[in-house]
């Protein structure tokens, strides 16, 4: 079966990343190139030619050459988000579907059959306080924050979710749209829920259209 991923963060190519992230392989050594090998068989691993990734930003801090080599390594039809280090990329948006600054979908039942309503995302490399559709149930998706605002989003009323690898939600892992549903619905369980707009009518106190 097809798989539908979700993922921000990856920083191929960027050493610092490893000083910031320490549950990284490698990270103790500082290791970028073994940690670009673990990253990459991460990715081969995880996802086929006929998946479907959405990547939502800072997928390469390489140069120019070395971002075009590593993009003709990974399979799965790719949509870039795109990031504040994604600029070495600019020049081969060809190896992506389709490249964005923000992107918004609607899952329906009957392309996932695990999903019991239509599920809306809006997917931005940074996190947003509104988005649209947010009235109606919409989730917001987001990198950029490295698991950080995982305490704060957890806290907050608000259906948003760091996708990235750092976060709690990844835990150094590609997530499926199964993943993301399931820990949307867990939230709104928690306030005897039954929809996102059902949610979004009960916690929301400011509808903006």
């Amino acid at each position: 079966m097809e798989q539908i991923f979700f993922t921000a963060d990856l920083h191929f190519g960027h050493p610092n990343i490893l000083k910031h992230s320490p549950r990284r392989p490698h990270s103790d050594t500082v290791d970028i190139v073994a940690h670009d090998a673990w990253l990459l068989d991460l990715w081969r691993s995880t996802v086929s030619k006929r998946d479907t990734v959405y990547i939502l930003g800072d997928l390469t801090f390489l140069k120019s050459g070395e971002a075009r080599l590593l993009l003709e390594k990974l399979p799965g039809r790719k949509f870039l988000i795109e990031g504040n280090h994604d600029r070495s990329i600019r020049a081969y948006y060809n190896y992506f579907k389709y490249v964005y600054q923000i992107k918004e979908m609607r899952f329906r039942p009957t392309v996932a059959p695990f999903l019991e309503e239509d599920f809306g995302v809006v997917m931005c490399h940074y996190p947003m306080l509104t988005w649209n559709q947010k009235p109606r149930g919409s989730v917001m998706l987001h990198g950029h924050s490295h698991g950080k605002l995982d305490e704060y989003n957890a806290q907050s009323m608000d259906l948003r979710f760091d996708v990235g690898l750092d976060g709690a939600l990844a835990g150094l892992r590609f997530l499926t749209l199964e993943d993301v549903y399931k820990a949307a619905k867990e939230k709104i369980k928690q306030y005897q829920c039954a929809s996102f707009a059902e949610y979004a009518r009960n916690n929301y106190k400011v509808e903006l259209r």
